[in-house]
């Protein structure tokens, strides 16, 4: 098996540490050597269902070698992280509960060449192999994501950490409303796409300070945006 430079990843806790670009090492791996590190990698996940084995194999040979390299880049880094995390709960690595949605995650990876959304696949791939809070959602959810959608949705705080304020008031966030992090903020964002996105996946609220103000809101991370954002970052 060929060896690759090691991909630090994506703090997707933190803000501003930039993904690295994907190893050009991964494009320039043989066709055969592709094959054989696909199959030992995917042999222990489908080992008790034979069927889901032959059809991953399918999935894979109907690749062109470009979408190989990336979908084995990703199962590579993607098994290492849930052995890591496996290793430290002290469970065994789990086949995926949901086979289908499995097999998607691997798609789409193999389609991303973005360093942060080749990332967050990586990383819900290994989260589908080693925790139960991956839903089959996340999947069709991350295919619409972009870069800035992800940025921002790392960047805000839960509603326990926004200070004092009310919630779900009336306001229409598609209307131009600005917004800060937290109530005590001085800096005040533009309402962007990337906000109406993540409000429609309901990743995100809005509240605002006492006395509300409808021209200015609090714009917080959902405890389902939580969940989400758990399973497309590197636990370790």
């Amino acid at each position: 098996m060929d060896e690759l430079p090691k991909n630090n990843g994506l703090d997707l806790v933190g803000i501003g540490k930039v993904a690295e670009a994907i190893p050009k090492a991964v494009f320039e791996r043989s066709a055969e050597t592709l094959l054989t590190t696909f199959e030992k990698l995917t042999a222990p996940i489908t080992e008790s269902t034979s069927g889901f084995g032959r059809y991953l194999r399918q999935k894979f040979n109907n690749m062109v070698e470009v979408e190989k390299a990336l979908a084995t880049y990703a199962l590579e880094e993607a098994i290492a992280r849930a052995n890591r995390r496996c290793e430290k709960a002290k469970i065994g690595l789990k086949s995926p509960a949901h086979p289908k949605t499995f097999v998607r995650t691997i798609e789409e990876a193999s389609r991303e060449t973005n360093p942060i959304l080749h990332e967050m696949w990586t990383n819900l791939l290994s989260s589908q192999l080693s925790s139960e809070a991956s839903h089959p959602h996340f999947v069709e959810v991350l295919s619409h994501f972009s870069p800035a959608d992800a940025k921002l949705l790392v960047s805000l705080y839960p509603e326990s950490e926004i200070g004092k304020h009310n919630t779900y008031i009336a306001i229409n966030p598609g209307f131009g409303v600005a917004w800060v992090r937290r109530n005590s903020d001085a800096e005040i964002h533009p309402w962007t796409t990337s906000c109406d996105m993540l409000y429609e996946f309901r990743f995100i609220h809005v509240a605002a300070e006492p006395p509300v103000n409808r021209n200015v809101a609090i714009l917080y991370r959902t405890h389902l945006g939580s969940e989400f954002l758990a399973t497309v970052r590197d636990p370790s």
